[in-house]
Protein backbone atom coordinates (compact mmCIF):
# COMPACT_ATOMS: atom_id res chain seq x y z
CA UNK A 1 0.00 0.00 0.00
CA UNK A 2 1.43 3.37 -1.05
CA UNK A 3 1.57 5.98 1.72
CA UNK A 4 0.50 9.43 0.43
CA UNK A 5 3.28 12.01 0.38
CA UNK A 6 2.92 14.65 3.12
CA UNK A 7 2.09 18.22 2.08
CA UNK A 8 5.39 19.88 1.23
CA UNK A 9 6.40 23.55 1.08
CA UNK A 10 8.37 24.07 -2.12
CA UNK A 11 10.58 27.14 -2.20
CA UNK A 12 12.11 28.55 -5.40
CA UNK A 13 14.47 31.50 -4.88
CA UNK A 14 17.86 32.35 -6.36
CA UNK A 15 18.97 34.01 -3.09
CA UNK A 16 20.85 31.38 -1.08
CA UNK A 17 20.50 33.25 2.23
CA UNK A 18 16.73 33.44 1.84
CA UNK A 19 16.50 29.75 0.99
CA UNK A 20 18.59 28.71 3.97
CA UNK A 21 16.88 31.03 6.45
CA UNK A 22 13.39 29.98 5.39
CA UNK A 23 14.34 26.32 5.66
CA UNK A 24 15.00 27.05 9.35
CA UNK A 25 12.25 29.59 10.02
CA UNK A 26 9.48 27.40 8.59
CA UNK A 27 10.23 24.47 10.91
CA UNK A 28 7.34 25.35 13.27
CA UNK A 29 4.97 24.42 10.43
CA UNK A 30 6.12 20.81 10.88
CA UNK A 31 6.01 20.33 7.12
CA UNK A 32 8.76 19.17 4.78
CA UNK A 33 10.42 22.11 3.02
CA UNK A 34 12.29 21.66 -0.26
CA UNK A 35 14.32 24.52 -1.73
CA UNK A 36 15.41 25.13 -5.34
CA UNK A 37 17.76 27.83 -6.62
CA UNK A 38 16.04 28.33 -9.98
CA UNK A 39 12.87 27.61 -11.87
CA UNK A 40 14.42 25.05 -14.18
CA UNK A 41 15.44 22.72 -11.36
CA UNK A 42 11.98 22.83 -9.80
CA UNK A 43 10.28 22.43 -13.18
CA UNK A 44 12.21 19.25 -13.94
CA UNK A 45 11.72 17.91 -10.40
CA UNK A 46 8.00 18.45 -9.81
CA UNK A 47 5.61 15.93 -11.36
CA UNK A 48 2.39 17.24 -9.80
CA UNK A 49 1.79 14.32 -7.46
CA UNK A 50 3.14 15.76 -4.20
CA UNK A 51 0.65 17.96 -2.34
CA UNK A 52 1.58 21.25 -0.69
CA UNK A 53 2.26 24.76 -1.91
CA UNK A 54 4.86 26.79 -3.77
CA UNK A 55 6.72 29.90 -2.57
CA UNK A 56 8.01 31.40 -5.78
CA UNK A 57 10.26 34.41 -6.48
CA UNK A 58 8.94 36.32 -9.48
CA UNK A 59 12.33 37.59 -10.73
CA UNK A 60 14.39 34.48 -11.33
CA UNK A 61 17.35 34.13 -13.69
CA UNK A 62 16.31 32.42 -16.91
CA UNK A 63 12.67 31.39 -16.69
CA UNK A 64 10.79 33.91 -14.55
CA UNK A 65 8.57 32.85 -11.68
CA UNK A 66 5.45 33.88 -13.59
CA UNK A 67 6.52 31.91 -16.67
CA UNK A 68 7.37 28.88 -14.55
CA UNK A 69 3.99 28.88 -12.85
CA UNK A 70 2.19 29.30 -16.15
CA UNK A 71 4.08 26.31 -17.57
CA UNK A 72 3.14 24.20 -14.54
CA UNK A 73 -0.52 25.14 -14.89
CA UNK A 74 -0.56 24.30 -18.61
CA UNK A 75 0.86 20.85 -17.82
CA UNK A 76 -1.70 20.22 -15.08
CA UNK A 77 0.85 20.48 -12.25
CA UNK A 78 -1.18 22.92 -10.23
CA UNK A 79 0.00 24.04 -6.77
CA UNK A 80 -1.26 27.03 -4.78
CA UNK A 81 1.45 29.66 -5.18
CA UNK A 82 2.70 32.48 -2.97
CA UNK A 83 4.73 34.85 -5.11
CA UNK A 84 7.54 36.81 -3.50
CA UNK A 85 9.73 39.60 -4.83
CA UNK A 86 12.49 41.97 -3.82
CA UNK A 87 11.43 44.40 -6.55
CA UNK A 88 7.76 45.16 -6.20
CA UNK A 89 6.08 46.40 -9.36
CA UNK A 90 2.38 46.97 -9.80
CA UNK A 91 2.32 45.21 -13.18
CA UNK A 92 4.07 42.15 -11.72
CA UNK A 93 1.71 42.03 -8.74
CA UNK A 94 -1.32 42.24 -11.04
CA UNK A 95 0.06 39.50 -13.29
CA UNK A 96 0.76 37.29 -10.26
CA UNK A 97 -2.77 37.62 -8.92
CA UNK A 98 -4.26 36.96 -12.36
CA UNK A 99 -2.13 33.82 -12.55
CA UNK A 100 -3.93 32.57 -9.43
CA UNK A 101 -1.59 33.58 -6.62
CA UNK A 102 -2.74 33.06 -3.04
CA UNK A 103 -0.58 36.03 -2.03
CA UNK A 104 2.01 38.41 -3.43
CA UNK A 105 4.60 39.32 -0.77
CA UNK A 106 7.33 41.94 -0.98
CA UNK A 107 10.64 41.14 0.70
CA UNK A 108 11.43 41.38 3.51
CA UNK A 109 8.06 39.87 4.41
CA UNK A 110 6.44 39.20 7.74
CA UNK A 111 7.14 35.60 8.77
CA UNK A 112 3.82 35.12 10.58
CA UNK A 113 1.91 36.34 7.55
CA UNK A 114 3.87 33.97 5.33
CA UNK A 115 3.15 31.02 7.62
CA UNK A 116 -0.55 31.88 7.67
CA UNK A 117 -0.60 32.01 3.88
CA UNK A 118 1.21 28.67 3.69
CA UNK A 119 -1.39 27.02 5.92
CA UNK A 120 -4.15 28.50 3.75
CA UNK A 121 -2.41 27.36 0.56
CA UNK A 122 -2.01 23.79 1.83
CA UNK A 123 -5.71 23.66 2.75
CA UNK A 124 -6.62 24.96 -0.71
CA UNK A 125 -4.39 22.34 -2.32
CA UNK A 126 -6.13 19.57 -0.37
CA UNK A 127 -9.49 20.88 -1.59
CA UNK A 128 -8.25 21.06 -5.19
CA UNK A 129 -6.98 17.48 -5.05
CA UNK A 130 -10.24 16.18 -3.60
CA UNK A 131 -12.16 17.99 -6.36
CA UNK A 132 -9.81 16.50 -8.95
CA UNK A 133 -10.35 13.01 -7.50
CA UNK A 134 -14.10 13.53 -7.55
CA UNK A 135 -13.95 14.80 -11.13
CA UNK A 136 -12.09 11.70 -12.33
CA UNK A 137 -14.63 9.40 -10.66
CA UNK A 138 -17.50 11.24 -12.36
CA UNK A 139 -15.63 11.43 -15.65
CA UNK A 140 -15.01 7.69 -15.76
CA UNK A 141 -18.67 6.91 -15.06
CA UNK A 142 -19.93 9.31 -17.72
CA UNK A 143 -17.34 8.42 -20.36
CA UNK A 144 -18.23 4.73 -20.13
CA UNK A 145 -21.88 5.33 -21.00
CA UNK A 146 -22.91 3.82 -24.31
CA UNK A 147 -24.48 5.79 -27.14
CA UNK A 148 -28.05 5.10 -26.02
CA UNK A 149 -27.32 6.18 -22.44
CA UNK A 150 -25.62 9.37 -23.65
CA UNK A 151 -28.66 10.16 -25.78
CA UNK A 152 -30.98 9.60 -22.82
CA UNK A 153 -28.80 11.72 -20.54
CA UNK A 154 -28.72 14.64 -22.97
CA UNK A 155 -32.50 14.62 -23.26
CA UNK A 156 -32.90 14.54 -19.48
CA UNK A 157 -30.50 17.48 -19.12
CA UNK A 158 -32.60 19.39 -21.64
CA UNK A 159 -35.57 18.90 -19.30
CA UNK A 160 -37.55 16.66 -21.64
CA UNK A 161 -40.45 14.69 -20.14
CA UNK A 162 -40.91 10.98 -20.69
CA UNK A 163 -43.70 11.77 -23.15
CA UNK A 164 -41.54 14.18 -25.13
CA UNK A 165 -38.64 11.72 -25.14
CA UNK A 166 -40.98 8.97 -26.31
CA UNK A 167 -42.10 11.12 -29.24
CA UNK A 168 -38.56 12.18 -30.24
CA UNK A 169 -37.07 8.69 -29.96
CA UNK A 170 -40.09 6.90 -31.47
CA UNK A 171 -40.32 4.46 -28.56
CA UNK A 172 -42.92 3.86 -25.85
CA UNK A 173 -42.94 5.75 -22.58
CA UNK A 174 -42.27 2.46 -20.81
CA UNK A 175 -39.11 2.06 -22.93
CA UNK A 176 -38.09 5.59 -21.95
CA UNK A 177 -38.57 4.74 -18.28
CA UNK A 178 -36.42 1.63 -18.67
CA UNK A 179 -33.73 3.74 -20.32
CA UNK A 180 -33.76 6.17 -17.41
CA UNK A 181 -33.55 3.36 -14.87
CA UNK A 182 -30.61 1.77 -16.68
CA UNK A 183 -28.86 5.14 -16.91
CA UNK A 184 -29.20 5.75 -13.16
CA UNK A 185 -27.89 2.25 -12.40
CA UNK A 186 -24.82 2.83 -14.55
CA UNK A 187 -24.13 6.21 -12.95
CA UNK A 188 -24.79 4.75 -9.49
CA UNK A 189 -27.45 7.29 -8.53
CA UNK A 190 -30.83 6.68 -6.97
CA UNK A 191 -32.88 9.67 -8.08
CA UNK A 192 -33.25 12.23 -10.84
CA UNK A 193 -31.97 14.90 -8.45
CA UNK A 194 -28.74 12.92 -7.86
CA UNK A 195 -28.38 12.35 -11.60
CA UNK A 196 -28.68 16.05 -12.36
CA UNK A 197 -26.33 17.00 -9.54
CA UNK A 198 -23.68 14.55 -10.77
CA UNK A 199 -23.78 15.53 -14.43
CA UNK A 200 -23.95 19.27 -13.83
CA UNK A 201 -21.08 19.03 -11.33
CA UNK A 202 -19.06 17.10 -13.93
CA UNK A 203 -19.65 19.74 -16.58
CA UNK A 204 -18.77 22.61 -14.25
CA UNK A 205 -15.58 20.87 -13.14
CA UNK A 206 -14.64 20.14 -16.73
CA UNK A 207 -14.98 23.83 -17.57
CA UNK A 208 -12.79 24.88 -14.66
CA UNK A 209 -10.15 22.33 -15.62
CA UNK A 210 -9.95 23.97 -19.08
CA UNK A 211 -9.48 27.36 -17.38
CA UNK A 212 -7.33 26.49 -14.31
CA UNK A 213 -7.17 30.03 -12.92
CA UNK A 214 -10.85 29.81 -12.05
CA UNK A 215 -10.25 27.02 -9.53
CA UNK A 216 -8.86 29.60 -7.13
CA UNK A 217 -12.19 31.47 -7.28
CA UNK A 218 -14.63 28.56 -7.13
CA UNK A 219 -12.83 25.66 -5.50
Amino acid sequence: MNVPAPPTVFLVDDDREIRESLMVLLRPLERPVMAFENGESFYHFYDGTVPGCLILETHLPGRSGLDLYNDLIVEGKRLPVIFTTARAEVSTAVAAMKAGAIEFLEKPFDLQKLMERIRTAIAIDARWRENERRYHVLDQLIRHLNRTDQETLNLILRGETNKAMSSQLHITERAVELRRQRLMQRLEVRSLAELLDMTITHRVMEEYRVFPGRWREKF
